[in-house]
């Protein structure tokens, strides 16, 4: 009995926001890690079991709280969400439970089947498929890490934070590049919504997840890391929907013959040729990004950064060197390093100095008139969009000079329409990395997207303007 499109949804939203949640398997030799991902769910939300047909691995559940029973069929309360953590051949007896017990979701964290190549593998998850698609169970995985809902303390590993909302939802056909961007995100300032590790995808595939996330929302950016598509149909035309609602930003690893073996080898997805990959993603007005950097970086981007369709840049930077480099960096990018209008040079010529700075197209000022300038790059008609070096090294050492250049930007958002974004810039020596990420972090609390580098910046400012640019070609 297969789900039909809102009945797969309803079902997920049941299980990121589940009134009791199960883990079958839990153990010492993992030193109980499920039930540990899931202890917030259990102090805030709903009700946390296990399950072991072995009563020595009870004590250590007890110790945490949590209540033991033989089989999920001995639970009274209802649950909507499992977490399965046994040998691979008693997945099969469980999953029967599960669909006896009426559970909403399953996740498979057992690892071992198709992606093995080995018979007994393969036999074992077409079984799983055929139980859950009988059934209509969504089953995410198996080889996963399940679901990450911070909001309610569902996570897929107990250092992940909770209690908290966010507005990127990510899938991940990998365990680890869905803990990893979790982590990493966060410490740019950038939050999750909901995130996924869909495993090998052999019952909830990535289409039906991007449906998910279309509609839910907490999510205004959708993010992915794909290995590969097992129905690239469904596929494309859940993506062409998804579009219309929200930005999707598509990181594809195995775009080469070699790259897919390892693929095929980690979630069992087949090899897609790149310029077919390429062409129909770009139709689908979707964005593709080569690194969990970029990722990150466009998502904040897209959350913050008004739309912006034109590629005509307003620079300002801090030194002559760094000016060029601006300068360079961006119009690699494709962006245009046009000339100011006459009214703003005549503007920016009554208070700059040729003197160590100048006042064409990138601006080069240390910091004075730092106000004063952005405004300029505000009410220029010759640019569209503006990028802001800002030193960390002066910032670090004078709080309220990082409070000023602040002040600046938001009066720059306030009274512009146009994109600005700030590169946060470090001299030599140059500023170490956890002062730069808690300086970036400031940057967006207050709503100002802020970067690491010209590189960095450059990049996420473009693909912004590609999206935009794109929708008004499809006529969305």
């Amino acid at each position: 009995m297969a789900l039909s499109r809102e009945e797969m949804v309803a079902r997920l939203e049941r299980g990121f926001n589940p009134r009791n949640v199960a883990v079958v398997g839990a153990a010492r030799h993992n030193n109980y890690n499920w039930l540990r991902s899931h202890s917030a769910f259990q102090q805030n939300h709903g009700k946390l079991f296990h399950v072991n047909i072995d009563k020595n691995e009870w004590p250590g559940a007890e110790a945490l709280g949590v209540p033991n029973f033989s089989s999920l069929l001995d639970i009274s309360e209802p649950i909507d969400y499992v977490t399965i953590s046994v040998p691979r051949q008693v997945v099969p007896r469980v999953l029967q439970d599960c669909i006896k017990k009426g559970v909403a979701v399953v996740h498979v964290f057992t690892a071992g089947f198709g992606e093995s190549g080995e018979e007994e593998g393969i036999r074992l998850e077409q079984s799983i498929v055929e139980m859950a698609q009988k059934a209509g169970l969504p089953v995410i995985g198996p080889n996963c890490m399940g679901l990450f809902n911070p909001a309610v303390g569902i996570r897929q590993s107990a250092e992940q934070y909770h209690g908290e909302k966010g507005y990127l939802g990510y899938i991940s056909q990998s365990g680890s590049q869905s803990t990893g961007l979790v982590a990493e995100a966060f410490v740019h300032g950038l939050k999750v919504s909901k995130c996924i590790s869909m495993g090998n995808g052999v019952v909830v595939d990535a289409p039906d997840l991007v449906d998910y996330l279309a509609q839910d929302e907490d999510t205004r950016v959708i993010g992915m890391y794909l290995e590969g598509v097992r129905n690239p149909y469904k596929f494309f035309l859940s993506l062409r929907e998804a579009v219309k609602r929200k930005p999707v930003i598509i990181w594809k690893v195995g775009q080469t013959e070699d790259a897919a073996r390892a693929t095929e080898a980690h979630t069992g997805t087949s090899y897609v040729r790149r310029e077919l990959w390429d062409a129909v993603v770009a139709r689908c007005g979707a964005i593709q990004v080569d690194n969990l950097d970029e990722m990150i970086d466009t998502a904040k981007a897209l959350s913050v950064v008004p739309p912006a369709i034109g590629v005509n840049i307003g620079l300002f930077a801090l030194s002559g060197g760094h000016s060029t480099e601006m300068a360079n960096v961006f119009s690699k990018r494709g962006f245009k390093v046009v000339p100011f209008s006459e009214r703003s040079h005549k503007e920016l010529a009554s208070f700059l100095s040729l003197i160590g700075g100048n006042y064409v197209n990138p601006i080069q000022a240390f910091g004075e008139n730092f106000d004063r300038i952005v405004d300029v790059l505000g009410r220029d008609e010759n640019i569209d969009v503006v990028a802001v070096e800002v030193s960390t090294g002066r910032l670090n050492q004078n709080q309220e000079l990082m409070e000023s250049r602040i002040r600046a930007f938001k009066a720059f958002q306030a009274s512009s329409t146009k994109p600005i974004i700030a590169v946060l810039s470090s001299s030599m020596p140059k500023t170490d990395s956890t002062t730069l990420e808690s300086m970036e972090r400031r940057f967006s609390q207050e709503g100002i997207p802020a970067f690491l580098g010209f590189e960095r910046g450059a990049r996420a400012l473009r693909n912004v303007v590609d999206y935009h640019s794109q929708r008004i070609f499809l006529g969305e």
